[in-house]
């Protein structure tokens, strides 16, 4: 029988200062998605930069960016998210998801001998091919910013069991050629993201940019971006320090933002 997620287990990877951030972390059979767990919490949570961590086995409903579907199987996979009230405005945020994606591949690396590649603006990349994805979702109001940081990452699953992905994409195990602890990668990717909540508030994307840079699965790569109806073809240069995409046609130079674009590589 494949390990289940155990709390105490996944607490053994948090570090001190992360820990006392940390208010709950629930683990739930079966959810819709836990995005949408963590929305709910938001509503009651009154107190700033404390954390509220998600995870279930198996989401009914889990979702991707633009209401994608995201294939969620029972006891295979990460499926998180961290939810915490911020004193940052909307415009601040800026750069989240790239900050999140580095935060997990940073952490990871030293159990997976590698780094993940970052696929603007929050997919998560092994040999080209998707192993994960980030979704933030934000409420605001005059107490300030909710914000749901959202993680699925394919960790043991078999090309068999994601056969109804419609993409390329790999798992962890499947990458590496054998299996993971699943409480291990669930505890290094809590902890990430703890950490990143109070590097975020202080610093921003800007901290993350430079090893977003080293990351940067596009980079110099050509690639037809769309937004508008318009498809352009041009290279990927770089990201802007709010996180826009620096995209290069011929002769013009654009800054893509997130949620309006889509990218593909040529």
């Amino acid at each position: 029988k494949r390990m289940l997620l155990r709390k105490k287990e996944i607490l053994k990877r948090i570090s001190k200062p992360n820990k006392e951030s940390l208010e709950v972390l629930v683990i739930l059979d079966k959810t819709g998605s836990t995005n949408d767990e963590a929305k709910k919490i938001l509503s009651d949570i009154a107190e700033v930069n404390k954390c509220y961590a998600i995870f279930a086995e198996q989401q009914i409903s889990g979702r991707g960016r633009s209401g994608k579907t995201w294939i969620s199987p029972p006891n295979l996979n990460i499926y998180f998210s961290l939810a915490w009230k911020s004193l940052l405005k909307p415009a601040q945020l800026e750069g989240l998801s790239l900050s999140v994606a580095v935060a997990i591949s940073q952490k990871l690396k030293p159990t997976l001998s590698e780094s993940l590649k970052i696929k603007w603006p929050n997919d998560l990349f092994l040999s080209d091919k998707k192993v994960g994805g980030i979704l933030i979702e934000t409420t605001s109001n005059k107490e300030g910013t909710g914000i749901v940081v959202g993680i699925g990452l394919n960790v043991l699953m078999s090309s068999e069991e994601g056969s109804a992905i419609d993409q390329n994409w790999t798992s962890l195990s499947l990458h590496l050629g054998r299996d993971l602890n699943r409480n291990l990668i669930a505890g290094l990717i809590l902890d990430a993201i703890l950490e990143l909540v109070g590097i975020f508030e202080r610093k921003g994307f800007l901290y993350y940019k430079p090893f977003f840079e080293e990351v940067n699965l596009l980079k110099n790569r050509e690639c037809v971006a769309t937004f508008d109806e318009v498809s352009l073809t041009g290279k990927v240069v770089g990201v802007t320090d709010k996180g826009e995409l620096i995209f290069r046609e011929k002769y013009k130079t654009h800054n893509l933002r997130y949620g309006e674009t889509s990218l593909r590589k040529i």
